[in-house]
């Protein structure tokens, strides 16, 4: 048996119907070196009773409420997870979801025997022979690189890696978002280090909501554009000084583009994205002030969108 600690941080909000079985999971797992910290983020239920018989049966079981120091939502949860872990290496999960007996033995022995940074599995559904998670994991095509990754070329989902302390500890979860929080955290990651061996084996097994948080915002176009907005805008500022000009450029036009289709700057910062756009692009703010003229007022400015991406 390894004598290496692997910390599993799990954030939780109302979910006492479910996490029992996640919590299974964990209690069965084949390698036994591990403390599972559940964050609370304010749950009404009664997780905080179910928490308390999974502690009493196994003290690797740690249960914590969200402090007022890191924000609402489950960025916070998983930043206060972080600074409470005391393992040797980091695991994400959910609070619905569930580990193949072996999901820790075989990450770990990995990250070990090829000594990298981080180590990445594959995900898929529990009750769903939906295969469409499939599409993320195309790192026979593409490196696991900065730009790969913030381009979305390559993914992976938030139960897929195992991480050093180190390094996991040394970046965090942006607690400004609401969604996308996997994605800002990993580009954050992957600039970090691009150390990490690919494991072919799905590991973790993901429940199929009917109405989920993704689910509502595709009911909702509006919202749906606004989220993707903010999550590589928030992205953007916080590694724009470490992304090539070639990624920055991408970036950017992303955001323009989804601007482009609502017809109206969705941008928070206004004027620093504009500010942005003339630094990465000739008379970018120029062309993208007409582009969203013409399409609020005219109903095209596709003429301006393909000067933009004849940049890229």
């Amino acid at each position: 048996m390894h004598p290496h600690l692997v910390s599993i941080i799990i954030p939780t909000y109302n979910r006492s119907h479910l996490i029992g079985e996640t919590l299974d999971s964990i209690f069965f797992q084949t390698y036994i070196n591990w403390e599972c910290i559940v964050v609370d983020d304010g749950s009404t239920d009664y997780t905080a009773e179910l928490l308390d018989f999974y502690i009493k049966k196994d003290s690797r079981f740690k249960f914590y409420r969200r402090t007022n120091d890191y924000l609402p939502g489950g960025n916070g949860a998983r930043n206060y997870g972080l600074n409470l872990a005391n393992g040797d290496y980091i695991i994400f999960f959910d609070s619905d979801d569930l580990m193949t007996e072996d999901h820790i033995e075989v990450k770990l022995n990995a990250i070990i025997s090829h000594k990298v940074d981080y180590v990445i599995a594959k995900t898929k559904f529990l009750n769903s022979t939906d295969k469409s998670m499939d599409r993320y994991y195309k790192f026979d095509e593409y490196e696991v690189t900065p730009h790969n990754y913030i381009i979305q070329r390559i993914n992976w989902l938030t139960l897929d890696i195992i991480v050093k302390k180190e390094l996991a500890k040394s970046i965090s979860f942006n607690e400004n978002l609401r969604t996308g929080q996997e994605y800002n955290y990993y580009c954050k990651l992957v600039v970090s280090s691009q150390s990490c061996f690919i494991l072919d084996n799905y590991l973790s097994l993901r429940r199929r909501h009917e109405i989920s948080k993704q689910g509502l915002l595709k009911q909702d176009k509006k919202a749906e554009t606004e989220s993707a907005i903010l999550k590589s805008w928030f992205t953007y500022l916080d590694l724009e000084s470490k992304m090539s000009i070639t990624t920055k450029r991408k970036v950017l036009f992303n955001i323009l583009d989804l601007c482009y289709l609502s017809g109206k700057t969705l941008v928070p910062d206004k004027s620093f994205f504009l500010d942005s756009l003339n630094e990465n692009f000739k008379n970018g703010a120029l062309k993208y002030r007409l582009m969203i003229y013409f399409k609020k007022y005219l109903g095209r400015g596709y003429f301006f969108r393909q000067k933009f991406k004849t940049q890229l």
